[in-house]
């Protein structure tokens, strides 16, 4: 699986290395990482300098790189722990389980089963009390656990015997009420299995959602919340690998679908040791730490969900040295980070299950064509509906003259509800040439031919790209420049997404040149990959 030579130095541009500063944190073992919005969150751990656990909370800007501890004034900060989890619902970050401290017990140590809840909009600690009963989960630590909906799912973990809990437990974080548990013969842990949902409620595919067995995708909304994806691996000489499909548990009866004997992928993940996951767009991303006797290095797999063919991310030499110990997603920059040490030893910190803080490695994933696509942002009625006001000259006031001289009849509320550009020119001085003249006229001269004008009206008047003629590669190459050009984020991603989707060998020279002009880096990676795969191509035929 060693990189491809002719591609090692474009894989090079994919990812770089940071600096962190700050607060620091020191070196830890089994602490949590939570992101939300560009904002890393790490909570609890054992210290490697002093092997005692600590309940200190930090947070890593990451746009700035700079570590912030909190300052637990109040002293309300639950019990110090390690290897519990942290996951995200709505603002706040719910912690449950871990290994904790006893008085009572021989060794000093127990495991856990309380629920503790940082709230990110007050910055404080809140630790409900929960109603015992039998759906309770038993106490335990190195599990996994997601939220789906407004329900955390709390699978597997390993009990002080450090046996694993074959179970499934359910959290109602609204009602705070444990609401089922269920058995589930795996074993499921921190060291082998990662158990991840989506945030976001774009199309996100559900493979294999039916009792038949049979492959589908389905659209993701309030009403059918996402699934939770469960991959594991083991027997790392000779490497197992299983992906569990956990249907969102809105009834007691949920469906767990098994699709380990669907994945597939010219390669497959090695054995990867602690790993994590997440999902971005139509992919799982798992990371962890990949050692043999010939090699000790950080990978990053994706799995596309829509067929479950997996992709190896490849980084080039960024992780050829140093000691990178957890992977992170940002979803708002399609970006990973993978948190470690540039100057330490893998192996060393692994066998110490050490954690560093110092650098970060930052990748770059829309380079692979994995990002999060735009959402919608109005029914499908509502966008044929502003095609249709387009349509209509009974309500346009305004005129756009094309750069071949042709008049296009507009609504200018509309247009400035939806242009900058064109608000702007129209609370110009009033004494202003140019203003007196637009107005004089009813019209706006635009710099672009017929064809790019029109997609471009469309979109400001649908918030969308649907129709044939926006799709064609040249206008949304055009449509890309004019995002740029007008800084209109929303027309960025959209451009950048529907070009991802038409890359290919006869696109890739056209999408390369465009996204170098309109600083799409991810995007400009991918056609440039595109470009020395189909110049090899050639050679080959030669």
């Amino acid at each position: 699986m060693a990189a491809n030579p002719g591609l090692q130095s474009i894989s090079d541009l994919t990812a770089s290395t940071r600096l962190t500063t700050g607060d620091i944190p020191p070196p830890l073992v089994g602490s949590s990482t939570t992101v939300i919005s560009t904002r890393l969150y790490l909570f609890a751990g054992r210290l490697v300098s002093s092997r005692r656990m600590t309940n200190e909370l930090y947070e890593l800007d990451l746009e700035t790189f700079v570590w912030t501890k909190f300052q637990d004034t109040e002293q309300k900060a639950p019990k110090a722990r390690y290897f519990h989890s942290a996951n995200q619902y709505k603002n706040s970050i719910v912690f449950f389980g871990g290994m904790g401290y006893s008085r009572t017990s021989n060794d000093g140590l127990c495991v856990l089963d309380d629920v503790s809840i940082f709230d990110l909009d007050t910055y404080t600690w809140k630790h409900p009390e929960i109603t015992p009963s039998s759906f309770s989960p038993r106490p335990r630590y190195a599990h996994l656990a997601a939220v789906t909906a407004n329900k955390l799912v709390v699978v597997g973990g390993q009990d002080m015997s450090n046996s694993y809990i074959e179970e499934i437990n359910v959290l109602d974080l609204d009602e705070l009420t444990w609401t089922s548990s269920r058995p589930f013969e795996k074993h499921c842990g921190a060291y082998r299995s990662v158990a991840v949902s989506s945030t976001s409620h774009t199309n996100l595919p559900l493979y294999g959602n039916n009792v038949n067995d049979n492959a589908s995708i389905t659209s993701v909304t309030e009403e059918n919340p996402n699934p939770i994806y469960l991959y594991s691996n083991y027997n790392f000489t000779d490497v197992k690998r299983e992906l569990q499909v956990i249907a969102p548990p809105t009834t007691s009866n949920y469906q767990i679908m098994d699709h380990s004997s669907n994945m597939t992928g010219a390669f497959l993940p090695p054995g990867l040791r602690f790993p994590t996951g997440a999902i971005l767009g139509h992919h799982l991303i798992i990371s962890g730490t990949y050692l043999t006797n010939t090699s000790q290095t950080f990978s990053i797999w994706a799995l596309n969900l829509a067929n479950l063919v997996w992709t190896r991310i490849d980084t080039g030499s960024c992780f050829s040295q140093g000691s990178w110990n957890r992977g992170i997603l940002c979803e708002e920059t399609n970006r990973y980070f993978v948190l470690g040490h540039r100057d330490r030893s893998l192996v060393d910190d692994y066998n110490h299950r050490q954690t560093n803080f110092d650098h970060v490695t930052v990748v770059d994933l829309e380079a692979f064509g994995v990002y999060q696509p735009p959402p919608a942002t109005m029914s499908t009625n509502a966008q044929e509906l502003g095609l249709a006001l387009l349509n209509d000259s009974n309500i346009a006031d305004f005129e756009i003259v094309t750069q071949d001289d042709r008049r296009i009849p507009v609504n200018s509320q509309i247009l400035s509800q939806r242009w900058p550009h064109f608000k702007a020119l129209t609370i110009k001085n009033p004494e202003d040439e140019e203003t007196i003249l637009m107005y004089n006229n009813r019209a706006l001269e635009f710099p672009e031919p017929y064809p790019v004008t029109l997609a471009f009206l469309q979109y400001l008047y649908t918030d969308h790209l649907l129709t044939s003629q926006q799709h064609q590669p040249q206008i949304l190459a055009q449509l890309l420049l004019l995002a740029d050009m007008y800084d209109l984020d929303r027309l960025r991603q959209l451009t950048s997404h529907s070009l991802h989707q038409s890359l290919s060998m006869s696109t890739a020279a056209l999408i390369y040149e465009t996204a170098a002009l309109s600083r799409q880096t991810g995007l400009q990676i991918r056609a440039l990959k595109v470009m020395i795969a189909a110049k090899k191509m050639l050679q080959q035929q030669q």
